[in-house]
């Protein structure tokens, strides 16, 4: 029921990097792609505007789902989001921020914006 509604593939990243540097500081991270992309649907939850002074920023709140399986986990990042024919729908780096939630029939992540 839920795979019509994921019409669009991400390419996970996931960290491969392990240790501590000379100040035994973890070392920097190095995300490496895992797997294929996976079928997923994102979208923009909400978008509000910040005024701070004499700056304004626009913070989108954007959600992903995933089939019940995906290999998906907080701090994960996501290249791009397209759909099945390679177009790029949503651009840029996303991380996965927080826990993965299960639902009923999918799972399904908060995605913050990485730049």
């Amino acid at each position: 029921m839920i795979s019509s509604r994921l019409t669009m593939r991400a390419q996970i990243e996931r960290n491969q990097a392990t240790g501590k540097d000379a100040w035994n500081a973890p070392v920097a991270a190095v995300m490496t792609p895992i797997g294929t992309p996976i079928a997923c649907f994102a979208w923009s939850d909400q978008s509000r505007e910040l005024v701070d002074g004499q700056k304004t920023a626009l913070v989108e709140d954007m959600r992903a789902m995933f089939a019940i399986g995906a290999d998906i986990s907080e701090g994960d990042e996501i290249a791009d989001i397209t759909d099945r024919a390679g177009t790029v729908l949503h651009a840029g780096r996303w991380r996965i921020e927080g826990r993965v939630q299960f639902k009923h029939n999918h799972v399904e992540a908060a995605l913050k914006a990485i730049s």
